[in-house]
């Protein structure tokens, strides 16, 4: 595996990432990163890697986010390595549950003690991982409330031990919330508005799409969540 990779790049873009794979991109971005000297330096350290692997998990959202101004680019690509991550413990890993809790409940964990750093650079000092600290240098930028990836975390929780919804709104409140109303939120208060008006509109509009395409991604992997 490691052998394929440059000494500019992590991981090969064109392969499933193993937990291995996880592990040495986090432990060489979080060397490289506390070696970058000041904390915009260490920014751009842990946001080439959370752009590669926005470019190794989804084309479509890769090439679209590029036309995005370069500040806001850099946030959202934190954003979607903070969020990929825990996606993969529940769907990819081949671990067992109790395994995939362990590393959700760690990962929460850290993702609170990011939140208490004032830098980059303090959260990699306490152990945090440099996806974590990245995206929670965006949480205090951006003013995105913290209860907002908390619930994107407990929604992957449920993700390991899932359970029939009686209702729609029970789905809608108990997991879509959480699995992805949430990351609109995120990109929401990266992307911004002219006025107060207009944002509590794009969080609106930031729910019912979260809705819209966690229900059509539910029935399109119908027949492969029946096999």
């Amino acid at each position: 595996m490691l052998s394929k990779l440059s000494s500019n790049s992590a991981v090969g873009k064109s392969d499933i990432w193993t937990v291995t794979d996880w592990d040495w991109l986090e432990r060489k971005t979080m060397e490289r990163a506390l070696r970058a000297g000041t904390e915009q330096n260490a920014w751009g350290v842990i946001v080439k890697q959370a752009r590669l692997v926005m470019r190794t998990y989804s084309t479509s959202f890769f090439i679209v986010s590029r036309f995005l101004p370069a500040t806001k680019r850099d946030q959202v690509e934190a954003i979607y390595a903070a969020v990929r991550y825990p996606d993969e413990v529940v769907d990819t890993f081949p671990i067992a549950p109790p395994e995939r809790l362990r590393l959700l409940n760690r990962w929460s964990g850290w993702y609170e003690e990011g939140l208490k750093a004032p830098t980059i650079g303090a959260a990699l000092e306490k152990g945090v991982p440099c996806f974590l600290a990245s995206f929670t240098r965006v949480v205090r930028e951006r003013g995105i409330p913290p209860e907002h990836y908390r619930a994107f975390l407990d929604a992957m929780r449920r993700d390991v031990t899932p359970r029939p919804f009686e209702t729609l709104d029970e789905l809608i409140e108990n997991y879509i919330y959480g699995s992805a109303i949430v990351v609109g939120y995120f990109l929401a208060y990266v992307y911004g508005s002219k006025t107060e008006a207009d944002f509590q509109s794009a969080l609106r509009s930031a729910r019912d799409l979260g809705i819209a395409l966690q229900l059509t991604n539910f029935l399109r992997d119908v027949s492969e969540d029946q096999k």
